[in-house]
């Protein structure tokens, strides 16, 4: 499909898989036109010591190879690749950085916690602002490795935070060996409450007007509640529902539906972060904004981080 309008493309090496977006922007709406996912899981193959597997980083490899060969395919007037949580902390991320830059033909920028954070806001702000929606909006974002809350108003960040807090760490903490019951899913949400802790008040229910999702995670999670006859808003009631099922599986009950290739003890450990969340934040609803973290990283190439402040 062609277009007069410069292409841009933002990668996104995440903890969870490693997510591709290629658009244009035509009458001030992003129109994709190519997009990628790789389930690739690189925070559950960090080992003992923090470091990533030699076979994690030649199946990331192999990713990197074909994205490539997908980013030729289109005459680009700019790249950006991102990476986040599990690339901050791995103790051998200096050997892996190097390499993935060769591959690509593009430098690779480690993203904090909280520039994480901004980028994902900037991604929803940008499609609702051009739709002249100014409300206070508080995104949340989930990964394998870190979890990102920014407030904000239009595209004006106001407030964000990054906790140490994501699915393949609650998984490995309270639902690995197999368990996966109703007192270690209470410990996840209680754990995941206790995260959040002074935080809280600077995201509540007085400084927000409405609340979004807007990541992998939670559009699974969304994907989710639908397949299993729960379509609807994302509530607290909602997602109950699903984790009651969830933990049937986990005791030998019938599966979820959808499941598919996602891990039990993944989509669990996603219920409780979200839950514990919902719950410490007071959030009855959370809408799911198509955008999110890859939008960002392209509105932020068009526009520049200042001009979207403004």
């Amino acid at each position: 499909m062609s277009t007069t309008s410069p292409i841009h493309a933002a990668l996104v090496l995440g903890s969870d898989s490693f997510r591709l977006l290629v658009g244009a922007v035509e009458d001030g709406t992003l129109r994709p036109l190519d997009s990628f996912h790789a389930p690739l899981r690189l925070a559950a193959a960090l080992d003992a010591q923090g470091c990533l597997s030699p076979e994690a980083m030649h199946a990331a490899f192999d990713c990197l190879r074909a994205i490539r060969a997908r980013l030729n395919d289109h005459a680009l007037a700019a790249v950006r690749v991102v990476a986040t949580s599990t690339l901050r902390m791995a103790r051998n991320s200096h050997l892996f950085l190097p390499a993935a830059q060769q591959l690509l033909g593009h430098p690779v920028q480690v993203l904090s916690g909280e520039e994480e954070a901004v980028l994902t806001y900037l991604g929803v702000a940008d499609g609702a602002t051009a739709h002249g929606d100014p409300a206070r909006t508080l995104v949340l974002g989930i990964g394998g490795g870190s979890t990102q809350l920014a407030l904000g108003s239009g595209r004006r960040v106001q407030k964000v935070a990054s906790l140490g807090l994501g699915t393949s760490r609650l998984a490995l903490t309270f639902f690995s060996g197999g368990r996966i019951d109703a007192v270690s899913f209470a410990a996840a949400i209680a754990s995941t409450r206790a995260k959040l802790g002074d935080e809280a008040p600077a995201f509540g229910p007085g400084r927000r007007d409405r609340a979004c999702g807007a990541s992998g995670t939670i559009h699974t999670l969304a994907r989710l509640l639908v397949d299993n006859g729960l379509a609807g808003p994302i509530t607290r009631g909602r997602l109950e529902t699903l984790a009651a099922r969830a933990l049937d599986q986990g005791g030998g009950g019938a599966p979820l539906a959808g499941l598919g290739h996602l891990r039990l003890r993944d989509v669990t450990a996603a219920l409780a972060i979200l839950l514990g969340l919902m719950e410490e934040l007071e959030i009855e609803e959370l809408d799911v904004p198509k955008t999110g973290l890859r939008a960002g990283v392209l509105a932020e190439l068009r526009h520049g981080r200042a001009a979207l402040a403004a």
